[in-house]
């Protein structure tokens, strides 16, 4: 298993809608609104890196109001 943060810029006035949606997906474990460079964290869990390579480019880059994002694989 993979457990990642994702961290997430999005447009103005996006966030709740975002959120919600992030919610939504059985990946997403944990979202939370955060202050700093990024808008939302929030933390997955899945099979294997190419599992992560499809719920970013498949599912949470498609969501409306999602500008970037970085993920930071969690080591242990």
């Amino acid at each position: 298993m993979v457990e990642a943060y994702i961290h997430i810029r999005v447009e103005a006035g996006k966030g709740p809608e975002v959120i919600k949606q992030l919610r939504s997906l059985p990946e997403v474990k944990e979202v939370h609104p955060v202050t700093g460079p990024y808008d939302i964290i929030a933390k997955i869990e899945v099979a294997n890196t190419k599992a992560l390579t499809d719920l970013l480019v498949t599912k949470m880059h498609k969501i409306d109001g999602i500008r970037d994002t970085t993920t930071s694989i969690i080591l242990d």
